[in-house]
């Protein structure tokens, strides 16, 4: 009985077996964010551009990211609404991460957006990135499966 069951399962159900590889593969791909973790950061503004360098990136995959977009919340830094938001902008870091790595990157800077000398920037978070396969090229997954540009 129990081989029969076995057959059966095999037959008419394969597809349906995926390891646990297989789907932390494909969580890796698409949901970036959950593996690469900023874990220093430093920020200054000059004549109202936002530049942010020094930053130590932890890539907890087994594949590498590139093009690793940002979140930077911005409060005020002075005056009587200290600590309020602000606003909000968001960057792509042009760097490549390399799988089960932690490096600081950006040592010259690189501009994240607008800035003031008024606002103090926090909590940055990772929103996406681009996930590279073993030969270093884009391999596109899931929800972020999107057309390229051509300019």
């Amino acid at each position: 009985m129990a081989t029969a069951l076995t057959f059966v399962l095999l037959v008419f159900f394969p597809a349906t077996a995926r390891t646990i590889d297989d789907y932390a593969l494909e969580q890796m791909h698409q949901h970036p964010e959950l593996y690469i973790k900023i874990t220093d950061w430093s920020f200054y503004t000059a004549s109202r551009v936002a530049i942010i360098h020094h930053v130590t990136i932890e890539n907890t995959s087994s594949i590498a990211y590139k093009n690793i977009k940002v979140k930077v919340n911005y409060y005020s830094a002075y005056g009587p609404k200290y600590g309020t938001h602000v606003s909000s902008t968001t960057g792509v870091l042009p760097i490549t991460v390399p799988p089960h790595s932690k490096k600081t990157y950006l040592k010259g800077g690189a501009v994240l957006g607008a800035g003031a000398m008024d606002m103090r920037a926090d909590n940055i978070r990772v929103l996406d990135a681009i996930p590279l396969g073993e030969d270093g090229s884009p391999a596109r997954s899931g929800k972020y499966d999107l057309p390229e540009l051509t300019l």
